[in-house]
């Protein structure tokens, strides 16, 4: 996929990005249901570039999202433990684009906004945040810097607390998501600072 500068950031695309991505990792069999219990245990995706703790055994699919009128494939790999679902969704540019980091830094943030969108939260700027990359050994290759959101929404009528990074490294970006009730927003934190980068 050619990235070049002459890419259209449309405004309707902003409308379109990654719309009811929320119901579709409810209803699309995308994240598995489990028992209400958090089984936390980790996940490695080489492919993806990252690895994760997750509460239960994970699912992934791949779908095309649209990010200011940029369509991406988008693999989302995640758990559910009733009503709280555990999400990280994995996008690879071209990395020969002569502008991949201005394309790169404009889809993070079109992949912010649609993500507060799905729950009708404020739009927030984030705060900062640091991620580690490590290697196959897991061994530690450095930090970078990543984008945390945290935010109060609801799904459907139910109220519900985000937790996100939003993360872009070379060619590759990734939104870690929590999506929990309210009281167990505690148990987000276990996953969002359990992510890091895995370094080819």
């Amino acid at each position: 996929m050619s990235l070049s500068s002459s890419i259209v950031w449309r405004i309707a695309g902003r409308r379109r990005a990654i719309r009811g991505l929320v119901g579709w990792l409810v209803l699309s069999g995308a994240v598995v249901a489990c028992s209400p219990e958090f089984n936390w245990r980790e996940t490695r995706d080489p492919e993806q570039g990252f690895v994760v703790l997750l509460p239960g055994r994970p699912a992934a699919m791949t779908r095309e999202i649209d990010l200011e009128g940029l369509r991406v494939d988008m693999t989302m790999t995640g758990a559910r433990v009733d009503r709280a679902m555990f999400t990280v969704g994995a996008i690879r540019l071209d990395g020969a684009a002569p502008d991949l980091v201005a394309v790169r830094d404009r889809a993070r943030a079109a992949m912010q906004v649609a993500m507060l969108r799905n729950i009708g939260a404020a739009q927030t700027p984030g705060g900062p945040a640091r991620v580690g990359i490590v290697d196959a050994a897991g061994a530690p290759r450095g930090l970078i810097d990543a984008v945390a959101v945290d935010a109060t929404g609801k799904v459907g009528a139910d109220p519900v607390v985000m937790q996100a990074l939003f993360v872009a490294y070379r060619e590759q970006l990734w939104q870690v998501v929590a999506i929990t009730p309210p009281d167990k927003a505690a148990q987000a934190r276990t996953m969002i600072e359990s992510f890091r980068i895995l370094a080819p």
